[in-house]
């Protein structure tokens, strides 16, 4: 994640502009996008120009020595229990799994490989005379 512009740079962006230069010299000698000059007028006229504070991010749910040990014990388990073991979805636990390198199989789930695609049988292609 890249860190928010300073306060003190978005102020002398904004004295700029209300100095009546063109935007697109603006974004040659700051640097920055169109976008972003937009977007702290808005915020300017808001009263808000500084910094919104940054999200927190959740500190991972799957440990994976954690995770390593669970399915070692349970090695039943579907995606979806694991995911529900450890308060995060089937999706996330997938992803630990499979960056841990350990190969998961669901055996309830089977699926029946009778013809290869592509692949017609014979009695279709025989028209009856």
């Amino acid at each position: 994640m890249t860190k928010a512009y300073s306060l003190d740079l978005r102020e002398k962006v904004m004295a700029y502009v209300n100095s009546g230069k063109k935007k697109i010299e603006e974004m040659k000698i700051f640097n920055l996008h169109r976008r972003t000059i937009y977007r702290w007028e808005r915020r300017l006229r808001e009263e808000r120009l500084a910094a919104t504070e940054s999200k927190i991010q959740n500190p991972k749910k799957l440990y994976p020595e954690e995770l390593r040990e669970y399915i070692k014990n349970n090695p039943v388990k579907t995606l979806k229990e694991i995911g529900a073991a450890f308060r995060a979805n089937d999706a996330s636990a997938l992803y630990r799994i499979r960056q841990l390198g350990i190969t998961y199989k669901k055996t309830y789930y089977t699926r029946s490989r009778t013809k290869k695609s592509g692949e017609h049988s014979r009695n279709s292609s025989i028209k009856s005379k």
